[in-house]
């Protein structure tokens, strides 16, 4: 194994590691804890791993990923956006929402399944049918989940914020949803029929 495979490698299995562990609190939330409580134990652990996932960018701008560049960059900056300028800070509207644990959800699992796939790809140059199906069939549910969580969380902190130039650049965001949802939903769906075709 090269010492690029090395890297992918552990780079993909730390973050299974990490969305697993978002994904089983989330769950066990739903049923023995507060939205609050969720909100304050995840929201540390899911912004710092969602922004360790930005360095994607940067492996499929040097070639070191076949990642198109401008759809990782298009994820990675809109998830960042999400838990940084909205989740983190403006706890008022995301630790009582309801659009937070499922969001996190979403996530969790379509990176859950992302990130193992590659696992198995690197260690053992295959993936079991059961996860490639997963990883090019969950989207059809989760995308829906997540965007309108995420949609949902922007639109209350546009209209908590006092700043006019804030509120401005929500809203900006909030109407990129309109193309930018179909769009990568479409890219998704041609990525699925041409994998599992080969199948």
């Amino acid at each position: 194994m090269s010492a690029k495979q090395t890297y992918l490698l552990l780079y993909n299995s730390l973050c299974t590691l990490l969305w697993l562990h978002i994904l089983l609190t989330t769950i066990t939330a739903f049923t023995s804890t507060s939205l609050t409580t969720t909100y304050t134990t995840l929201e540390p652990w899911t912004r710092w791993t969602q922004t360790l996932a930005a360095i994607e960018v940067l492996h499929a701008a040097t070639g070191i990923t076949r990642a198109p560049v401008f759809t990782t960059f298009t994820q990675a900056f809109g998830r960042c956006v999400q838990v940084w300028a909205i989740n983190y800070a403006f706890p008022e509207v995301t630790a009582s929402s309801w659009a937070y644990p499922s969001m996190l959800f979403a996530w969790s699992v379509a990176d859950v399944v992302r990130y193992l796939y590659f696992v198995f790809l690197l260690a053992r140059g295959s993936v079991p049918d059961v996860l490639k199906w997963m990883r090019y069939s969950l989207f059809f549910g989760l995308y829906p989940i997540g965007i309108a969580s995420e949609w949902w969380m922007m639109f209350h902190a546009a209209n908590v914020t006092t700043s006019a130039l804030v509120m401005g650049i929500f809203y900006f965001f909030l109407a990129l949803y309109v193309p930018g949802s179909p769009m990568m939903f479409s890219y998704m769906i041609k990525q699925r029929r041409k994998i599992l075709a080969r199948s």
